[in-house]
């Protein structure tokens, strides 16, 4: 459950010391009759406050504890699940075309010839025609219930607080056309339907519903064939998301464009002379905007800043030619050049300010400045922090937020 990714990114590995780290994915695997669960660095209640920022879902505590590890997992998916649901659904459920036959002495849209001749062979006076009609009942309606039924049961949360309000509207209409139980469809029978634009997000939906409504990846069960089987939650991406909601709301009046998203922020760091063609691509995780001005370019770390035995100086080298490659594209140069900010995930069990945070502003050449933070794991302490620290970054932007 991820964006773009390099398919051979390791989900854990060995460092050059022997220690074993695990890398950007939290979930659970199993392989050969053994199972590997992953568990968030910083706590399921952190992950909880992440995903309510980010997508405003809320995710509910389970009480037991024999299930303990199945339903953190069950939790993630449903939480991801029931999101993609409503994203698909914002312009509405799928009603898409269908043909409907029917029977009768008149005809009803295009008449169907080779089957009216065998009626009227039979005896039967009538024609038969063919109209099209939009409907709900198609096989992706009949995966996202099914898929509902399934998380719906393991979760076992009173009062389905799990689902958000939107979702609690639109499923009721589902089931009123599928059924409560309908049939799980096939891969093949998803890959027939067509969808119009507006309904193109259902597609997969409507694939992680039919997974889902066969309990694929809702426990890391043991499993001896030889295939690896389980879900994994990026959370590298999630806190980009978490980082990009909360700097939203600190940045205003500023507008924020997501890099990661939009692709018409995304320039390339070398043109060729011949050809013009770009290259190595340029994605920032967020850009600031006055009006159509560059004010400061945004990345977010899901690593630690306090240093280590790989990174001495706490900030990683990559990272730092990273921002300086972005500042360099996208911010002016000179005196009132943009600046930079790196956002790293503060660490409860390490309270001290990172000595690279106490030390910002770092400069570069040509008035670019760059700064690196901690922020806090609940969204209206990290906006306070980033507004403080924006704030003293444009200065003129006190005024902006006065007067609007």
């Amino acid at each position: 459950m991820s964006g773009e990714r390099d398919d051979d990114e390791p989900i854990v590995y060995c460092a050059w010391d022997g220690t074993w780290w695990a890398g950007r994915y939290v979930g659970s695997l199993s392989f050969e009759g053994h199972s590997l669960t992953i568990q968030p660095r910083f706590g399921l209640a952190t992950l909880r406050n992440w995903l309510f920022e980010a997508t405003s879902v809320v995710l509910t505590s389970t009480p037991g504890k024999l299930r303990e590890d199945e339903s953190f997992i069950a939790q993630l998916l449903a939480s991801v699940w029931v999101h993609g649901f409503v994203e698909a659904a914002r312009h509405g459920l799928p009603a898409l075309r269908r043909e409907v036959a029917t029977k009768g002495v008149a005809i009803r849209g295009r008449l169907d010839v080779a089957a009216s001749l065998r009626l009227i062979a039979t005896g039967g006076g009538q024609v038969v025609s063919i109209r099209s009609e939009r409907s709900l009942d198609h096989a992706a309606s009949d995966a996202i219930v099914a898929a509902y039924e399934v998380l719906r049961r393991w979760l076992g949360v009173p009062d389905e607080k799990w689902l958000p309000t939107r979702a609690k509207e639109l499923l009721p209409q589902l089931m009123a056309v599928t059924g409560a139980r309908p049939r799980v469809p096939t891969k093949a029978e998803l890959d027939r339907i067509r969808y119009t634009p507006i309904t193109a997000g259902f597609a997969p939906v409507a694939e992680l519903s039919r997974q889902i409504a066969n309990r694929r990846g809702l426990a890391a069960d043991i499993d001896a064939s030889g295939e690896t089987k389980g879900v994994l939650l990026d959370v590298a991406e999630l806190w980009e998301m978490y980082v990009l909601s909360v700097l939203r709301k600190a940045a205003s009046p500023l507008s924020v464009t997501h890099g990661t998203r939009e692709k018409s922020t995304i320039r390339s760091l070398l043109y060729s002379d011949v050809t013009g063609q770009g290259l190595g691509g340029l994605i920032p995780d967020a850009i600031l905007y006055s009006g159509a001005t560059v004010r400061g370019v945004v990345d977010a770390k899901y690593k630690p800043l306090h240093p280590s035995a790989n990174s001495p100086n706490g900030p990683q080298r990559e990272d730092l030619y990273q921002m300086t490659a972005y500042l360099g594209r996208f911010t002016p140069p000179g005196g009132s050049g943009g600046w930079g900010l790196l956002a790293y995930p503060l660490d409860p069990t390490r309270p001290l300010i990172p000595q690279a945070e106490q030390c910002s502003p770092w400069s570069l050449d040509g008035g670019r400045k760059v700064n690196f933070t901690v922020l806090p794991h609940d969204a209206s302490g990290a906006v306070t922090k980033l507004r403080e620290l924006i704030n003293s970054m444009v200065p003129e932007q006190n005024s902006w937020r006065t007067q609007s």
